[in-house]
């Protein structure tokens, strides 16, 4: 299993953490937490090239892609926050996700940090 101390209890949802150890094993779910975690750079890096960029379908495509994956994987913070530029998204277009980037990255670090430390 997966240790799901007081690390980032904000950040990290550990009932998510524990569901997806019952349901997928716990090899299986470290090897899910780690992918997770080594995908999250180039997660960043596409949505600040699509918000850079103003490309709205780019921009879609990683915001549903950090949420859904976030969701999986407990970060549930992180999850909010692409919910939120997935609404603002639709309602402005990439060019408004803009003022998010700062935030999403530093979430981002917290919550890799945060699930890195789970696997030990």
């Amino acid at each position: 299993m997966i240790a799901t101390a007081d690390h980032g209890h904000d950040l990290i949802a550990r009932e998510q953490l524990l569901d997806l150890t019952d349901a997928m094993g716990p090899a299986s779910c470290r090897e899910f937490v780690g992918n997770y975690v080594a995908l999250w750079e180039s997660r960043y890096e596409r949505l600040h090239r699509a918000v850079t960029g103003a490309d709205d379908a780019a921009a879609m495509d990683v915001v549903l892609s950090i949420k859904i994956s976030s969701e999986m994987a407990g970060a549930m913070r992180l999850a909010a926050l692409a919910s939120a530029a997935q609404q603002r998204l639709v309602r402005s277009g990439a060019v408004d996700l803009a003022s998010m980037l700062g935030v999403i990255a530093a979430c981002g670090r917290e919550t890799m940090a945060c699930l890195l430390a789970s696997l030990d």
